[in-house]
């Protein structure tokens, strides 16, 4: 998995960008933002996202979001990704930061991709703070 190259415009969605993109009354400006990017075959998603998201959709939703991620790249939870995740989740623990692990995990593979990442959850710009900014977060 270290040597796969993601597009230079790629962005790495995180699920709280595609749940607002996917509701009916989502967010105008974060619909256009990752809309925009489904255009033009520049969304990723990891195994995390994906996660919340079957968790989280209705049964009569689930066509579309699976439409959404076809026309996406999937970006695999690598085997090593857990180990990272594991040394990223007791680095912030002794800074005073617990966030979610599957933020966690998803921060992991945007770290190891270097994607940024199209989000509207602060625990990214808190992880990205104590980290020195090694993630490109793009809050929308």
């Amino acid at each position: 998995m270290k040597n796969w190259k993601p597009a230079m415009s790629m962005k790495l969605v995180d699920t709280s960008a595609w749940v607002e993109f996917l509701r009916h009354r989502g967010d105008p400006s974060a619909k256009e933002v990752v809309a925009a990017l489904l255009e033009d075959a520049l969304t990723a998603f990891t195994c995390p996202i994906r996660f919340e998201l079957l968790s989280g959709v209705r049964p009569e939703e689930e066509a579309d979001l699976q439409q959404a991620l076809d026309f996406s790249q999937h970006i695999p939870f690598a085997i090593e990704d857990w180990r990272e995740a594991a040394l990223l989740e007791r680095s912030l623990r002794a800074k005073g930061l617990k966030v979610p692990r599957n933020d966690l995990f998803v921060a992991t593979v945007a770290i190891r991709t270097g994607l940024p990442l199209v989000c509207r959850d602060a625990h990214f710009t808190a992880i990205n703070k104590a980290l020195g900014h090694k993630i490109k977060v793009e809050q929308i």
